[in-house]
């Protein structure tokens, strides 16, 4: 594992790895996480992720001859995890400009027709890496190359919940109301984070997400009955 460890004060250390988003960093992120709450979990406050770092909030001090101890502990660590237990979520996306009011600039910006837009973000196959940002918002890798975008340079005071949008190299849903800085390309009628029944079995780190295209009557029918729709979603 190419890591590195830095004690950032005596509670809080942070561990990177390379500057790049790929799903092998995030098994040897998984192992590593799932490691120090076996073996340290006692002691840990709290572990947050990003796409190339796990950061750990102690509940005891810990010094720079424990941190690098504890690097080498990580780096003797096997270097696979098992996949069987990851699920793939099925997530319908209405496409309808008056949910997408960024599918025009971004067809303009990247030489692509409103339809090759949406053709090339649903038929992806993203993976969940970590949520941040808000609670419950999850930060999807896997977005093609052609469709990266740099967030906008002034973000918008309102995005509705349950947007999905692009930003840099990732997609997101935004689980509620909120300001943000991403490129809207449609809503999904589910609110992913408040809704009880979907909570029961929210998707987790190192689960993948397909975005299912649907009409505007979909849209509005699912949005009626979302409980019975949800069961349907995991695979």
């Amino acid at each position: 594992m190419q890591l590195k460890i830095f004690r950032i004060h005596s509670k809080l250390i942070e561990i990177s790895w390379p500057q790049e988003i790929s799903k092998s960093i995030l098994t040897e992120q998984l192992l590593v996480k799932d490691f120090l709450l076996k073996e340290y979990g006692e002691g840990i406050r709290e572990i947050r992720m990003g796409f190339n770092t796990l950061s750990l909030k102690l509940k005891l001090e810990i010094s720079t001859t424990d941190c690098n101890d504890l690097l080498v502990e990580i780096n003797q660590l096997p270097k696979s995890v098992q996949t069987n237990s990851f699920r793939t979520w099925e997530i319908p996306v209405c496409y309808d400009p008056s949910f997408g009011k960024d599918l025009e600039k971004l067809a303009r910006m990247h030489q692509l027709s409103i339809e090759e837009v949406i053709q090339i973000h649903s038929s992806a196959n993203y993976t969940l890496h970590f949520y941040g940002f808000l609670p419950g918002f999850m930060y999807l890798a896997g977005l093609d190359a052609s469709l990266h975008t740099p967030r906008k340079d002034l973000p918008e005071r309102l995005i509705h919940a349950g947007t999905v949008a692009i930003g840099g190299k990732q997609t997101g849903i935004y689980p509620m109301d909120s300001p943000g800085g991403w490129f809207a390309v449609g809503r999904s009628p589910l609110n992913l984070y408040t809704n009880t029944n979907f909570q029961e079995n929210f998707p987790n780190i190192g689960d993948r997400v397909r975005f299912k295209p649907i009409s505007l009557d979909e849209y509005e029918t699912i949005l009626k009955h979302p409980k019975e729709y949800i069961q349907q979603i995991r695979s």
